[in-house]
């Protein structure tokens, strides 16, 4: 007779098997779904009708899903999306019914005009904040409705565009049409969201800035992910002028979009599968309240409400943060290996210096933050900045990698003359990890990592949607080499947990990873040793003298002087915007300028001599 199992014994179990619990209801849902028009057929005497709801749903979730990847993934409020699916059932009427074409090229021709549509807005507006984007789009909407009620030649004005159908099509033909467009929409959120794509345009949701200094091009990410949008958000469109048999403005209106937008919030904003279930949910409760359908707008707007209090990230993304759903927490692993060659600078011509700043001027109104600074930065060294707080170090670190543009001077990589945009300097191989610690908290530890290779993929959107050989070769490679990175700091052991569940001093560890992800030849840290325990500290020095070792050329602005001079080559010192000092470590140390300026503290004197 088996010993029984101990209580962690149990609750081990239970976890693992709640992990198949949406693995298990998908499968059973599918299978529902395929079955439907059958049951529905056999048991009811009116199946068109059940087939109908299923059907519109289907459509719901589509354009549900394509407000995901607007603002759950893209971090674009979008207040167009009627609009959108009102010019996508303009492009499908116009072509069945007055142009005589084929259903198919109705869908094509909605796709491309949501496209364009939402790519016009987007680059109209990409000076705008979110909540101010939000205005515009909402401005977007207004027009195309009031568009489809002028113009009477093309949209039949307020009457609209009858008789639309997908010629030849049965209903239940159609309802597995409906489904196949859903589950083809899926796959494309689903691979765009899990690539170097995907993993760019989150980057950019969540810091413009700290994306572009991984390499990754903000505007053509955002253009892209809401473009993509748009263009499911016109198919959405299409399919439901083909549902319905009729199309007009009143489709556009804004408060056709609230149940988009609870079911959006309800099944969770940025995860694959909540915008499916959350339309699911209401397309069910709608149904049942339909003898009350004049409360309609009253109940979704209660739902919406009570959703974002009671459960703020959605059911799907509450169940992924729960010890069900989330992934096991890693181990601690002691450092192995060494740095995959793909990041490694190659030769390195240590005549000429690997980042340069001459006379880089930049003052903010009256304010003189960087007067006249000049900074040689050798490969193969790690280069201190120091000085007291405010004296400038950060604003010449943002003036190097174009952050900030100068008011005068030249900024040299390499020898070269630097871009003047900030991705376009990390392209040029000048890496920038900043002060305050930002990671994707809600991705693995290996996607992190993942991320700062982005710049060094060489396939498009494409090629990660259709997972095309090119794409699985170096997906496959960037996920070796970002195991080994993670295995050289010590992190191989976490690569599957989230980065929001890591320590400081991890994390810390896991942005300076991200950021050799890259493969850069220049290495800015900010301060990255605050915070860190001791024994984090030792890691972190054994990684910049392995990055020097290697050919990396690394900058540190930092403020813990046991650190700076136990690692650095050589420091230069600011204060009150100008360089007092540049040298050996040793030299600076005992310079009367900076002994004056920075380290006249009897504590720091004593501690350093």
């Amino acid at each position: 007779m088996s010993a029984p199992m101990s209580a962690p014994a149990r609750a081990s179990a239970l976890t693992r098997a709640m992990r198949w619990l949406p693995a298990g209801l998908t499968a059973v849902a599918a299978a529902l779904l395929l079955a439907w028009p059958s049951l529905t057929d056999f048991y009811s005497y009116n199946a068109s009708y059940y087939n109908g709801i299923v059907a519109s749903a289907a459509i719901s979730a589509i354009l549900t899903i394509s407000l995901n990847m607007s603002m759950g993934y893209g971090g674009l409020l979008s207040m167009m999306h009627t609009g959108m699916q009102l010019l996508g059932g303009y492009a499908v009427a116009y072509t069945t019914v007055k142009a005589g074409l084929p259903w198919l090229v109705g869908v094509a021709l909605a796709m491309a005009l949501g496209a364009a549509f939402s790519a016009l807005v987007l680059v109209i507006s990409l000076r705008a904040t979110y909540l101010y984007f939000g205005m515009i789009t909402l401005a977007a909407n207004l027009i195309v409705v009031e568009g489809g009620k002028s113009w009477e030649a093309v949209t039949d004005g307020v009457n609209g565009i009858v008789g639309v159908t997908p010629g030849g099509l049965s209903k239940t033909a159609f309802y597995y049409v409906t489904l196949l467009a859903l589950v083809l929409t899926y796959i494309v959120q689903r691979n765009l969201v899990r690539s170097g794509v995907g993993r760019a345009v989150m980057a950019v949701k969540e810091s413009t800035d700290t994306a572009s200094a991984m390499g990754i091009r903000p505007t053509r990410t955002k253009v892209l992910v809401f473009t993509l949008a748009g263009a499911i958000a016109g198919l959405a469109g299409g399919l439901y002028a083909l549902q319905l048999g009729f199309i007009n403005p009143d489709v556009g209106l804004l408060d056709n979009g609230l149940v988009f937008f609870v079911g959006l919030f309800l099944g969770g904003i940025g995860t694959l599968a909540g915008p499916v279930l959350g339309v699911a949910v209401i397309a069910v409760v709608v149904e049942l309240i339909k003898d009350y359908a004049r409360y309609t707008t009253l109940f979704l707007g209660l739902t919406l409400l009570i959703a974002m209090m009671v459960i703020p990230k959605g059911v799907v993304g509450t169940w992924r943060g729960s010890r069900f759903g989330r992934p096991p927490d890693g181990t601690d692993a002691e450092p192995s290996g060494g740095l995959p060659e793909s990041v490694l600078p190659g030769a390195v011509d240590r005549e000429v210096p690997a980042l340069e700043g001459r006379g880089l001027v930049k003052h903010f109104g009256g304010v003189k933050a960087v007067d006249g600074v000049d900074v040689s930065v050798a490969a193969g060294s790690v280069h201190g900045i120091i000085g007291p707080n405010g004296s400038g170090k950060s604003t010449t670190v943002a003036c190097l990698t174009r952050f900030h543009k100068v008011d005068a001077g030249e900024v040299l990589i390499c020898g070269e003359p630097a871009p003047d945009r900030p991705w376009a300097v990390a392209e040029s191989g000048v890496t920038r990890v900043f002060q305050v610690p930002h990671l994707f908290a809600q991705q693995s530890v290996l996607d992190n990592v993942l991320t700062g290779m982005r710049g060094r993929e060489d396939y498009g959107w494409i090629s990660a949607v259709l997972r095309l050989p090119a794409y699985r070769r170096r997906e496959r490679a960037s996920r070796a080499e970002a195991a080994e990175l993670l295995a050289f700091a010590g992190l191989g052991g976490r690569a599957g947990q989230l980065a929001g569940d890591l320590s400081h001093g991890q994390k810390r560890l896991l942005e300076v990873v991200r950021a050799v992800a890259s493969g850069p030849r220049v290495l800015i840290l900010d301060e990255p040793a605050t915070g860190l325990v001791p024994a984090e500290i030792d890691a972190l020095t054994r990684l910049c003298r392995a990055f020097r070792d290697h050919g990396l050329a690394v900058v540190l602005i930092e403020h813990n002087m046991d650190f700076v001079m136990d690692v650095c080559d050589r420091l230069t010192v600011i204060d009150s915007g100008k360089v007092i000092a540049c040298g050996p470590p040793a030299d600076v140390r005992a310079d009367p300028q900076v002994l004056d300026a920075y380290l006249g503290r009897p504590d720091l004197v004593e501690d350093l001599t």
